[in-house]
């Protein structure tokens, strides 16, 4: 007999700073890239008539995101679904600077199983030597995701600026790159 693991569903509220986020042609949230003090989040934001806060966020400002969790045993991910998203007025001075002492610009790559397979670890590489050439190790990081829901335009990334890219091909990452990145003096 063979038992199906179901995921298991919780609520959370996380309270962080918006590092990145990717919006649809038509101006919806998809994805916001949130970071606290102990870990960093890639959250997918549910479909909403309201879902027009994009006008109002940037890099750097404070949300709470209300949502659900959901844990996939088999798959060992913990993917977040944002039901609500707060624009937060004013954090203290000491979360703000403990904050951007760590903030980095963040280039998100899927690792989800269609990625991996049309080579997203390649893309990784290239990045970490395209970063190394230009000096950018120490302002750039390279975070690698679970799945994007992008799998038949895969591999995914998602590069500063809120630009989602699929089907990269490796010799595009250098382009890339260039685009969003300047070398640094």
């Amino acid at each position: 007999m063979m038992v199906a693991l179901q995921p298991l569903v919780s609520e959370f509220t996380i309270v962080g700073r918006l590092e990145d986020f990717a919006i649809s042609s038509k101006g919806r949230i998809k994805y916001l890239s949130l970071s606290t003090l102990e870990a960093d989040y890639l959250i997918a934001v549910a479909k909403s008539p309201k879902n027009l806060l994009g006008k109002h966020l940037q890099p750097g400002c404070h949300l709470k995101v209300t949502g659900m969790r959901k844990y996939k045993l088999h798959q060992e991910q913990v993917e977040y679904k944002a039901y609500r998203v707060e624009l937060l007025s004013e954090q203290s001075s000491h979360q703000t600077a403990i904050a951007a002492k760590r903030a980095k610009t963040k280039i998100l790559v899927c690792q989800g199983s269609s990625c991996g397979k049309k080579g997203s670890q390649a893309i990784c590489q290239i990045l970490q030597t395209e970063l190394k050439t230009k000096g950018l190790t120490d302002q750039v990081e390279i975070k690698t995701t679970g799945c994007m829901k992008q799998c038949k335009q895969a591999p995914c990334l998602i590069m500063p600026v809120r630009n989602s890219y699929t089907r990269v091909q490796p010799q595009q990452v250098s382009k890339l790159v260039s685009k969003y990145l300047p070398p640094s003096d």
